[in-house]
């Protein structure tokens, strides 16, 4: 008896598992398979605008002279050196402008939006033609760059996308005119530290308005002042150095008040000072001293460079002062990055 029942109700139950499967198979035939794509929706294909594009021309072409000065006969090592570290940092701004994303930062992807190739150049008949050529081509590039549209970026993205879309120009401008200058001066042996990789690439950022740039500026400012002090408190004052860091830490300390003159003139309050700041290096170290003291000139620079970035207004000030700060670092031994101000 037991049997009978449990065989019936095995039986009824069979066969509401085979009716509500008949019905889901019903449904699931009416229901659209996941496996079936709806057409493709168009998009559309990047392309370079006029001043990518002019930049991008530019910087093949720079890339190419210099490949080819390192290339002569009379080239000497030290030339050819830094002729090929140029290549490659052209060979960088290259790659990033002819991408879709040129603020995509490390994880941008590099495949060419457009294939951009120098044009026919005049190649030079020795090492001291090659100094003067190339050294014009950086001017001209850092000229095209200033007058770019572009390097006022912005008007229809948000402000930190415009602000970093100018921090880039504001960056080639600043490499530009760094080895426009230091290829002038027509002695190899001068040459100071070639263009180096770098950490840092293009990338959007949240840049702040010209205030929040301000205290960023004085910041390091405060920071060079506080290094300054500790070394030259350091230093023999038989050192020839003594004198040079003196002379810097009064117009160090010029500069921080009259960025913190400026804020309190624009009815901000400047930031207290920190206790102390960290310094790139051992200040007890002497050997270190160039390396401490032109780190935190580097710091400076793009500091300038940033204000230069969000403020139209300030742009060819700042522009000018991350230009000078540069100058100093690299006087001090620096290789600075191949995007100068990004940090």
């Amino acid at each position: 008896m037991v049997s009978r029942v449990h065989t019936s109700l095995r039986r009824r139950d069979f066969l509401r598992i085979a009716m509500a499967g008949a019905g889901a198979s019903v449904l699931a035939a009416c229901a659209p398979s996941p496996l079936i794509e709806s057409a493709p929706r168009a998009t559309e294909t990047p392309v370079l605008d006029d001043a990518r594009r002019q930049a991008a021309q530019a910087a093949a072409d720079l890339e190419a002279s210099a490949l080819a000065s390192a290339a002569l006969g009379d080239a000497d090592a030290d030339f050819a050196s830094w002729c090929q570290a140029l290549a490659a940092q052209h060979h960088t701004h290259l790659t990033l402008l002819c991408q879709a994303d040129p603020l995509g930062g490390v994880l941008a992807d590099p495949t060419p939006v457009e294939q951009v190739q120098a044009g026919d150049l005049a190649e030079p008949a020795d090492q001291a033609e090659a100094m003067t050529m190339l050294a014009e081509q950086e001017g001209s590039f850092a000229t095209m760059i200033s007058t770019l549209p572009a390097t006022a970026a912005g008007q229809d993205s948000d402000p930190d996308e415009a602000s970093s879309m100018a921090l880039l120009w504001v960056s080639q401008w600043l490499a530009a005119n760094i080895a426009g200058s230091v290829l002038g001066s027509g002695d190899s042996g001068s040459l100071g530290a070639a263009p180096v990789a770098g950490d840092a690439v293009p990338a959007r950022a949240e840049m702040g308005d010209l205030a929040a740039s301000r205290q960023v500026l004085l910041s390091r400012q405060r920071a060079l002042v506080f290094g300054l002090q500790g070394l030259y408190g350091r230093v023999d004052y038989a050192d020839p150095t003594a004198d040079k860091l003196y002379q810097r830490l009064g117009d160090a300390m010029k500069e921080r008040d009259a960025t913190a003159a400026e804020l309190t003139a624009s009815g901000v309050t400047p930031d207290a000072p920190l206790p102390e700041y960290t310094l790139p290096g051992d200040i007890t170290d002497a050997s270190q001293t160039n390396q401490i003291w032109g780190s935190l000139e580097a710091a400076v620079m793009a500091g300038w460079a940033r204000i230069a970035a969000v403020d139209a207004g300030e742009r060819t000030e700042a522009s000018q002062q991350a230009l000078a700060q540069a100058g100093r670092a690299r006087d001090l031994g620096i290789a600075l990055s191949y995007w100068p101000g990004w940090v």
